[in-house]
């Protein structure tokens, strides 16, 4: 095994020789005691291994546990979430919703009679005061 090998494993499957694959794991060993570059490469892969290590938050046992019972409870706490549509029922069925539905419908259809004004003021002159302005006669089918 050469040092660029070495260098590869050693990136690959970290430091620990005893997670190698076995051949791969004498080969490194062998290296080890002949080569400086390895030593070196290996002692600064232990180094940072360390650091990492280190870096790593502590949490007590019976912390850990607290934790898992404290987001137990409130998940048993908890209801389970209404799906979409369940959602949009309630908003739909809400008695502010449908009054506010009614009332748009009734200021659009206010608004469009306005803007259109009286049809039968101009006709009813005409027609001797009938609203009827259509016949049979006027009908196609």
């Amino acid at each position: 095994m050469n040092t660029k090998a070495f260098e590869t494993l050693l990136d690959r499957l970290g430091t620990d020789f005893n997670l190698w694959p076995s051949e791969e794991a004498g080969q490194a060993r062998a290296l080890l005691a002949t080569s400086a570059e390895a030593r070196a490469t290996y002692d600064a892969l232990v180094r940072i291994e360390g650091l990492i290590e280190a870096s790593r938050p502590r949490v007590s046992p019976q912390a850990q546990q607290a934790v898992i019972l404290r987001a137990l409870a409130d998940i048993a706490r908890r209801e389970a979430s209404p799906t979409l549509l369940d959602r949009f029922r309630a908003l739909l069925f809400a008695p502010l919703p449908r009054a506010a539905f009614a009332l748009s419908l009734a200021g659009i259809g206010f608004a469009v009679g306005i803007a259109t004004g009286n049809p039968t003021a101009d006709r009813a002159a005409d027609t001797g005061g009938s609203l009827i302005t259509a016949s049979a006669d006027d009908v196609v089918f």
